[in-house]
């Protein structure tokens, strides 16, 4: 009796991970979905002091968000976070990386 329940509780553990897995796909594609929403309001911001300044590296533009957004929404993101959102505005073809500096692209 105790085998029988070993077994039947083995059965279908691949499938449970395989789903496991689909659900930690989705929390993580959702994730990045609402992080990239959020950031979406500084989007407007993070072009301008690009157009201002010409060319801002990953630290300084974190540091001048965390300056000058205070108000709603705070601007409260990781360097991670913003260097994750600005990957995607990269790979969108609206800015450029080079030597570790950020570019508006032409």
């Amino acid at each position: 009796m105790i085998e029988a329940s070993k077994n039947s509780g083995n059965s279908g553990s691949s499938e449970d991970l395989v789903a496991g897995d689909e659900e930690g796909e989705r929390s993580v594609v959702s994730a990045e979905d609402q992080l990239r929403k959020e950031m979406t309001v500084y989007e407007k911001f993070i072009m301008g002091m690009l157009t201002n300044f010409g060319s801002m590296a990953l630290d300084r533009m974190h540091n001048t968000l965390k300056m000058f957004c205070v108000a709603d929404p705070p601007y409260d993101k990781s360097l991670q976070q913003l260097q994750s959102f600005l990957s995607g505005l990269v790979s969108e073809d609206k800015l450029e990386l080079r030597d570790g500096m950020y570019f508006l692209k032409k």
